[in-house]
């Protein structure tokens, strides 16, 4: 490995969202790391980040970029169905990978992914970065004190109604299915709150409405955790009547979180301000209190942060991939879960 900082390339910086230049942006914001090269296969795209990000290094092939530039670091943010063979590639090319979420199409392909890394030893992490959105960090605070005492149930919903956008992300065998959307943010968050194993997983897809799509309108995840606790993960393109993001009851409370404001300057902050507020009701003194509190600040950056301390000191990987394997891992037995009509075991809990 070269000495500090990193130097590191993205791959992929299309259109949707921003999501190169914020990459690049919240890379740059920490000390041990730099952006040097981005790679798309859109020339337009390519020539889009040399003009953001001047003095990087650009490419539209990934094997010309491993082979003429010095990197130590790649995130690929790229379609879901090319995360397994842009992060073998890169793996076997001596580089770390981060892969955006979601990891990959299914468990197989996370398998694979874990075996090269393991093969070239080399660090594979996931970015769930959303875990530092301002409110799941005022969720964790609440849970972890104790406030709300011992949480044993959780709902978290989205979505609306209407219909898909026609892009990679609405055809099956691209995206993976309606799930792998918004679906590995949500889940993510559930087993990052739990922290427990699971024990079950049911699931139930609604195909209804919007028959010129190959995936579901409406997908749900019921998931049971070794201590008990119950999970409902739900997104929906046919959901005519909302919930909150969040429900979450405690044996002495409970959180209401409309997530109005959580990612208030999501790509363009480095770190976000606390946009918004969640409603506890809580135990205290034999009486119910309810109460406004405010989210916390969305430290975005703190991904990075971390995975340059784990490469150069040796510290936790952020997001390992065998836990955006467990969010796969999920998002599939949901599916087959629905098909079978029955609860499935998780093959890693």
């Amino acid at each position: 490995m070269s000495s500090a900082p990193l130097r590191c390339a993205v791959i992929g910086y299309g259109s949707n969202f921003g999501w190169g230049r914020a990459h690049a942006r919240w890379i740059n914001a920490v000390e041990d790391l730099q952006c040097v090269a981005v790679c798309d296969r859109d020339p337009a795209r390519a020539a889009l980040a040399k003009e953001q990000l001047p003095g990087i290094e650009t490419f539209t092939d990934v094997g010309e970029m491993l082979a003429n530039c010095e990197l130590d670091v790649v995130t690929i943010i790229t379609p879901h169905f090319t995360h397994r063979p842009l992060a073998i590639q890169c793996l076997q090319a001596g580089k770390h990978v981060v892969v955006d979420k979601a990891m990959c199409l299914n468990v197989a392909e996370a398998d694979e992914m874990i075996a090269a890394a393991k093969a070239a030893d080399r660090t594979l992490a996931v970015f769930h970065n959303r875990r530092h959105d301002g409110n799941f960090r005022a969720i964790k605070d609440i849970v972890s004190r104790g406030l709300i005492g011992d949480v044993f149930h959780i709902e978290l919903t989205a979505g609306g109604f209407g219909r898909p956008t026609d892009w990679w992300y609405s055809d099956r065998k691209l995206g993976g299915g309606a799930f792998f959307f918004w679906g590995p943010h949500a889940v993510d968050w559930v087993l990052d709150l739990v922290g427990q194993p699971m024990k079950a997983i049911t699931g139930f897809h609604h195909k209804l409405v919007w028959h010129e799509f190959n995936q579901e309108d409406h997908a749900q995840a019921v998931i049971l955790f070794e201590n008990g606790v119950v999970a409902e993960v739900t997104w929906s393109q046919i959901q005519a009547l909302g919930k909150p993001l969040w429900r979450i009851l405690g044996t002495k409370g409970g959180i209401e979180d409309s997530g109005d404001g959580a990612i208030v300057g999501y790509t363009e902050e480095i770190v976000g301000p606390s946009g918004g507020q969640l409603r506890m009701v809580s135990m205290a003194d034999g009486e119910w209190k309810d109460s406004i509190v405010p989210y916390m600040e969305s430290d975005w950056v703190i991904y990075y942060s971390d995975l340059a301390n784990h490469l150069l000191q040796g510290t936790p990987v952020p997001v390992s991939a065998e836990q955006g394997r467990r969010v796969i891992g999920v998002l599939e037995l949901t599916e087959i879960s629905s098909r079978s009509g029955h609860s499935e075991a998780p093959l890693y809990a």
